[in-house]
């Protein structure tokens, strides 16, 4: 039953939060022009929730499964502790120089380690859902930095006409002290690829390494961006043979470095380009002067302003951030679920050993420090192991879904503390819940015989 109304919550806050997204008036109205704004859900979903239903069926089941298999008599009576071994731990001297807490808290781990390992899974996954949505907003302002700071030093780009003369083109960027480009569509290993060109007299565009802050063109090869070198194993010292479309002639030039760029892409300078051989024409004039300054003329097609691309950029960080926002809670919330499960399960299953605590003179206060200390431990564990766990996760996805762009991944040491402090202090705010429950403990009918 917990299950299907869950289930319904979720497709209702799931179709609120989609809608709120795609629509016309929503965040991704700014990308998209669509001529119908209508949410589907995919079949691979309603095959999912009904496994869930399925699933949580299945563990409530193996839950009361053992209960069942007795009288109702035997059902009625409170729970008791199974019994268990002495750890290793307790045979030496250090165990019994711990103070009583930590080994009450250390045998109640090694007793249930099934809710321990839940826990753990708990913590682990909200650390690294929170850690991975942190580092995705470090790694998208890094991207812009890189790019939009840093490799584009220009303001605008003017867009040359196809009939402009070679004189008209240089007229141009000696005018508006810019930096002459070309793009070629190639064809290399099958696949299709830009070969951009360039004439860089004003150093206005940059090209971003991975081992280095930027590269430069170099005047005997050319740069090749990392998805390119993976998908055709190619490293630097290696040539790479391509056709431009509408030719039959290879050309062949040397991989000399490897850049991140914004697209698929190999470049190299104007005169590299001449002494290999590649057919080209300047198409565009990178220039550090305003759109607004600069007139219409019949050789230029059309100038683009690098604030318009920074302001289409704005948006995307806005819907980004807010999608980050929308993770961390979320994680957050499950993590409150599982552990206030998984407290309120130890505390029912502890209950006769915390009534016998309090008949032996432990006050509330001294009983929910045992609590909250195991669930800091676990949580100091849950972190420990999470943060990586994130680190790692956000780098694979990088690699494996940044098809459209190369982006470094990134993620600051204020990141991370900000994830442990909200990852602890979840912990601790369900601990707290959970410890209140002392107080309503009754002594004398927990500690009752079980007849």
């Amino acid at each position: 039953m917990i299950g299907i109304v869950g289930s319904a919550i979720g497709i209702g806050l799931g179709y609120f939060i989609a809608w709120y997204v795609m629509n016309p008036n929503g965040m991704m109205g700014t990308y998209f022009d669509m001529p119908e704004w209508k949410l589907c859900l995919p079949w691979f979903c309603a095959v999912i929730l009904v496994g869930i239903i399925a699933v949580l069926t299945l563990i409530g089941f193996l839950s009361v499964r053992k209960m069942l298999e007795g009288t109702a008599a035997d059902a009625l009576r409170p729970y008791t502790p199974k019994k268990m071994k002495p750890m290793l731990i307790e045979r030496t001297k250090l165990f019994h120089k711990l103070s009583f807490g930590t080994r009450w808290n250390l045998r109640d781990i090694v007793r249930h380690k099934s809710r321990t390992a839940m826990s753990l899974i708990g913590i682990i996954g909200c650390t690294l859902l929170i850690v991975g949505s942190f580092g995705m907003r470090d790694t998208m302002n890094l991207f812009l930095d890189t790019y939009y700071d840093g490799a584009m030093k220009y303001s605008s780009r003017i867009y040359l006409t196809e009939n402009a003369t070679y004189a008209e083109r240089e007229k141009i960027a000696d005018k508006y002290d810019g930096d002459l480009s070309a793009s070629v569509s190639v064809q290399a290993n099958d696949k299709t690829v830009s070969f951009d060109i360039y004439d860089i007299e004003h150093d206005l565009i940059g090209f971003p390494g991975d081992d280095v802050d930027y590269l430069k063109l170099p005047d005997d090869g050319a740069l090749i961006c990392e998805r390119l070198a993976d998908e055709f194993g190619v490293e630097v010292g290696d040539n790479l043979t391509f056709s431009p479309f509408g030719s039959d002639k290879d050309y062949t030039v040397k991989i000399t470095g490897i850049m991140r760029s914004v697209s698929e892409s190999i470049a190299v300078n104007s005169d590299y380009a001449k002494k290999v051989g590649v057919p080209f024409t300047f198409d565009s004039v990178y220039t550090k002067t305003d759109k607004a300054d600069i007139p219409a003329e019949s050789s230029i097609k059309s100038v683009q302003s690098k604030q318009m691309i920074m302001d289409s950029f704005e948006t995307f960080t806005d819907i980004f951030n807010t999608m980050i926002i929308i993770l961390v809670l979320g994680a957050l919330v499950l993590g409150i679920v599982v552990l206030y499960n998984l407290g309120v399960m130890s505390y029912t299953e502890r209950y006769r050993e915390l009534a016998t605590l309090k008949v032996v003179g432990f006050k509330d206060k001294k009983i929910g420090k045992l609590l909250i200390g195991q669930n800091l431990w676990l949580s100091v564990i849950g972190v420990i192991l999470g943060i990586p766990a994130g680190i790692f996760t956000l780098d694979y996805l990088l690699k494996k879904l940044a098809s459209e762009y190369e982006m470094k991944m990134s993620i600051s040491i204020f990141s991370i503390l900000i994830s442990v402090v909200l990852t602890v202090g979840m912990s601790l705010l369900v601990s707290l819940m959970v410890s209140r429950k002392n107080k309503k403990i009754d002594m004398v009918e927990s500690l009752k015989g079980a007849e």
